[in-house]
């Protein structure tokens, strides 16, 4: 499961791969030996040892499900999974908003939960985009980085891929403090972490195909192209939570419930048929 496709759906990480996707078959040429020697990489010999066995498992395993799933199911119903996916990311959002000290952040993520579970029909859609509530996923490794804990070496995990220590401390927070971990008792709490992680996976990997084998296709070392795009995913959305315009946390929490004629949603229209 290369690219750290489990972690990646837990804590909500997509830039990665958004920016794999930006940049199309031009990826050999962004990959600059300044950019590769920048990564803290110590354990090289044995990140590529399990980074191998990753892209077998994905080959064998995952992709195939990826690709049957996404032939099979129609696009409404996969668009439905995405949907409460993200909504079941929001409470989680919210509390790494509040430990990051951005209050209306945390209100827009709570607002938007709330919304597309009632609204929305527990999340299957999305009204609250239409009303400029825009999503935003933030994870403890985020966090943590807000609290300036630096990231250490990087590391690729079994079947989590590319990670490093404080995006692993972040992994092990949130099964801890994700309230959504917290709703019921018996099996619940196992049942949705569950749903979460093996539809979120194929979910996720399904959306990225194409993307992913491009990738490797067109990369002359898919190990640095990965280790190149992860670390500098990460450190952009780090660097990011630490620019916080303190003027716009002086305005109101619930600002954002103002409705935006202009606002288009996201990149998936949403449907209500």
């Amino acid at each position: 499961m290369n690219l750290r496709i489990l972690l990646v759906v837990i804590i909500g990480s997509t830039l990665i791969f958004q920016s794999c996707a930006s940049k199309g078959t031009e990826l050999n040429s962004s990959l600059s030996k300044q950019e590769v020697s920048t990564v803290n990489d110590p354990f090289e010999k044995v990140n590529r040892v399990v980074f191998s066995f990753n892209i077998i498992f994905d080959k064998i395993i995952l992709r195939p499900i990826a690709v049957t799933y996404k032939a099979v199911v129609p696009g409404f119903v996969r668009n439905r999974v995405t949907y409460s996916l993200n909504n079941l990311s929001m409470p989680i959002t919210a509390v790494n908003n509040l430990l990051q000290g951005e209050l209306r952040k945390a209100g827009v993520s709570t607002s938007r939960f709330i919304i597309n579970s009632t609204v929305g029909l527990l999340g299957f859609f999305d009204p609250a985009s239409s009303m400029g509530l825009e999503t935003e996923t933030e994870d403890f490794g985020q966090t943590l980085s807000v609290w300036g804990v630096s990231s250490g070496p990087y590391v690729v995990l079994p079947f989590l891929g590319p990670s490093n220590p404080r995006d692993f401390a972040g992994l092990l927070s949130t099964s801890l403090l994700d309230p959504m971990y917290q709703i019921g008792g018996g099996s619940a709490p196992d049942s949705l972490r569950t749903y979460r992680l093996g539809t979120g996976a194929v979910d996720f990997r399904s959306q990225n195909v194409e993307i992913l084998d491009d990738l490797q296709n067109n990369s002359i070392d898919y190990y640095a192209a990965v280790r190149s795009f992860y670390w500098q995913g990460r450190e952009s959305q780090a660097s990011s939570n630490l620019e916080i315009d303190s003027s716009e946390q002086e305005n109101d929490i619930f600002d954002d419930f103002e409705i935006d004629e202009s606002y288009v949603g996201p990149d998936i229209e949403i449907s209500y048929d």
